[in-house]
Parts: C-alpha cells; structure tokens; sequence
C-alpha cells in the first residue's frame, strides 16, 4: 500500500491552472481588542511550507482561520485557489488535519477512531474501516489498532493523529507541532513519515512548529510569524545554497 494513493476511490481535485498553496491577502483577527493576526499578506506556492515562530506568535490562529474556525476580522485567505469564506467547503474537502491539542473520545479504540474520522471526510464505511487498518499499519500501529487510545504513550497518540488527518487522501496537510512531546527517535521516525507522504503521494504541507530544525528537514519555504506579523518569509533551498556559496 503506498500513502494516499487509494487507487480506485476518487480524489479530490485541484481547480486546473491553480498551484498556489496558501496565499494570505490583509489577513486580520481580532479576538475582543486583541488584534492577532495583524494584516498578513504573503504568496507561497511550493511544496511544503513550515510556519514558523515562538509560542503565541500566531501560528494556530491562522491555522484555525484557514479551517473556518477563526472569521477573519478583514482580508482574506485562499488555499490552493480556494477561498477561506467564499469557498470554505471545497477548499475543507481537499485538507487533512492535525490538531496539536488531543481531542479523542474516552474508551475509543484506535482502528475505530481514525475509521469514524474518515468517515466524517466522506469515504464510505466499509472503505473507511480499510483504511484505517492501512493506515494504522503504515504508521507503525498495527499491532496496537484495536487498544484504546487512552492507554498509548505520547508517541503513538501523535501517530494517531497523522494517521487520522491523511487516512481520506487530502491534498494538503496541516500539521501543528506534530513532534509535539516526542522523544529524539520518535521525532525523528514522525517528520520520517511527513517526509514519505510529501514526496511520495503528492499531498502539499503547511506545517506549523516553533522547532526550525523541524521545518528545515520538511519544508522548502518558511513564513516566520512573531506576535501576529509575518517577521519574514524565505526559501530554505535557496537560503542553503547561498550559505554554500559562501564557504
């Protein structure tokens, strides 16, 4: 089984002519008098891009923006040509999730979980069950599918979550911290498999971290944000090429 391939179900599409991955236009929230996104106006059309910054500089706010879940004060955002507002359920059909924050239903088992999540994204349920057992297998918890999830270590609860985000096949994946809490070698075996899924399936990435050495083993363009700002914007391949020149 190769990741996201799920040959002979129907993926979603990207409009033709359209490549952009996440394009930011005046982007402003405010939460009460608390203005944290503070008019981001950026382009980004590679494969994957990390978004970079300190706790509390905005980085889940434009997640959770992008998801609906935050309506912008003003501006706007697209992803892969999609509107935020005006096109909020075709442009929610083509992304997979990865909350940074737990949010598992007690006594759940982990085949059962990530088989419930691919259903709310529209695979029907016997496919949906399918595809959790491969999933499951594919991110190493194969043998642990049919435990509860309550009882995993903090390293498979996160294998959990991939799972669960990339299991319908999205085109574009967003990350928030996910080697959140991990030891060296499971940080090491999880950006392994974000690495796999990029470039092997095709899926574009946004990937949220405030680890650079996260991003940098990810990601070719980085959008550093600092207290709802963008402080810079920069592609990684180009950046190391210079450095290079140099020595």
């Amino acid at each position: 089984w190769e990741p996201l391939g799920f040959q002979g179900l129907r993926l979603n599409e990207i409009r033709p002519g359209i490549k952009t991955l996440l394009e930011l236009d005046k982007l402003q929230v405010t939460f009460g008098k608390q203005e944290v996104l503070k008019g981001l106006t950026v382009s980004l059309d590679s494969r994957a891009v990390g978004l970079l910054g300190p706790n509390g500089a905005g980085k889940t706010t434009l997640l959770n923006t992008l998801l609906g879940f935050n309506p912008p004060t003003s501006g706007t955002a697209r992803v892969l040509g999609h509107d935020i507002g005006t096109e909020a359920a075709a442009m929610k059909s083509l992304i997979g999730y990865m909350p940074e924050n737990d949010s598992f239903i007690s006594g759940i088992t982990a085949v059962r979980f990530v088989a419930m999540m691919a259903e709310l994204s529209g695979l029907p349920s016997e496919v949906a069950l399918e595809k959790a057992h491969e999933t499951l297998f594919w991110t190493g918890l194969g043998e642990a599918r049919y435990r509860k999830i309550e009882t995993f270590s903090q390293g498979m609860k996160q294998l959990v979550k991939l799972a669960q985000a990339i299991v319908h096949g999205p085109r574009v994946l967003f990350l928030d911290e996910p080697t959140n809490g991990l030891d060296p070698p499971a940080r090491q075996r999880m950006l392994t498999l974000i690495n796999d899924i990029v470039n092997k399936s095709g899926t574009r990435l946004l990937l949220s971290s405030h680890l650079l050495r996260d991003v940098e083993e990810c990601c070719q363009d980085v959008l550093i944000l600092n207290q709802g700002e963008i402080a810079g914007c920069h592609n990684l391949e180009e950046e190391k090429e210079s450095k290079f020149k140099f020595l």
